[in-house]
């Protein structure tokens, strides 16, 4: 098995991405070009992003130059404005580590017939689940995302939940405001790309979550919410040769795909030792923050009243 497995180009993609929004390879490559020499132009941006990471943003934004800029602004400026998300979430750090022990959040090498990339989320070791912390969950989700912008072509995820061995200990954790800052940071960087969320093996508590989600969540994109009584559902809309032999598939098992996310993980190292100092420098931002409904002022993230 070679890294190259988790994120195997498929030609389909890039031809479906062009046709959906109305883009040659010319006038794609037009706007990341422009959208490089904006960035040169932008003083408080601490890089350029390289080609293939712009046009995963542009991809994610539907092709607008305008909401792209304001994402590709937000992926470094986020880390200031919510701080605690991203301290301490080097892959190299213990608690990172570690979490690879506990958790599996592994990509699935074949894409949907919609050219839909699927996330499977499941417990790896029930014994060590009392260790388990939701930040340090999200930490690994934005790393593997991080990966993913650099060499995958974005149009959409399919997520599977799989809740067994999922502790109320552990469920309680997720926090209204901490539910609110996962979100902030998928709206606001990555355009939230959930086509579809299948919960499986879930719990009664389950519905207390959701009702939080709810109103965090525009209802489009609620309703792709499933929570599943059985495995019914989600083999019907996802073949069985994509999903890990854990579910009956003919892909690779949980265990296998995560044994290449840890190799990917240190392939990154550097990524990520840069990504641990990188910051937005605000005394040299041309145009102020405007005020944003849910990160507040200037960085003052609100807090939600959510019952």
């Amino acid at each position: 098995m070679k890294t190259s497995d988790l994120f195997p180009v498929d030609a389909n993609v890039v031809t479906e991405m062009l046709k959906l929004f109305d883009r040659t390879e010319e006038t794609l490559m037009e706007d990341v070009i422009y959208l490089k020499k904006w960035m040169e132009a932008q003083p408080h941006l601490p890089e350029i992003l390289d080609e293939h990471r712009i046009r995963n943003f542009l991809t994610l934004n539907k092709c607008s130059i305008e909401k792209t800029k304001q994402k590709i602004d937000m992926y470094y400026t986020i880390r200031s404005l919510i701080p605690d998300m991203f301290e301490n979430i080097n892959p190299k750090h213990p608690n990172m580590e570690q979490l690879l022990d506990i958790i599996y959040w592994t990509p699935l090498p074949q894409l949907t017939k919609e050219m839909y990339r699927v996330y499977i989320l499941k417990v790896r070791n029930k014994g060590l689940i009392e260790k388990l912390e939701p930040r340090n969950t999200t930490a690994h989700i934005f790393n593997m995302q991080e990966i993913r912008m650099a060499e995958d072509y974005i149009l959409g995820d399919v997520i599977i939940c799989d809740m067994d061995g999922l502790t109320m200990t552990y469920l309680i954790k997720l926090t209204p405001m901490f539910l609110a800052k996962i979100v902030a940071i998928y709206e606001k960087v990555y355009s939230l790309p959930m086509k579809r969320l299948y919960i499986i093996n879930s719990y009664s508590f389950i519905n207390k979550i959701l009702s939080v989600m709810k109103t965090l969540l525009k209802p489009k994109l609620f309703q792709r919410i499933y929570v599943c009584e059985d495995m019914r559902l989600l083999r019907e809309n996802i073949p069985k040769e994509m999903l890990p032999k854990d579910y009956g598939g003919d892909e690779k098992s949980c265990e296998e795909l995560q044994e290449l996310v840890r190799v990917k993980l240190g392939e990154y190292k550097d990524r990520f030792n840069q990504l641990d100092k990188i910051r937005v420098d605000e005394r040299l931002r041309a145009e102020k923050l405007e005020n944003d409904e849910i990160l507040g002022f200037h960085g003052n993230f609100k807090k939600l009243n959510v019952d």
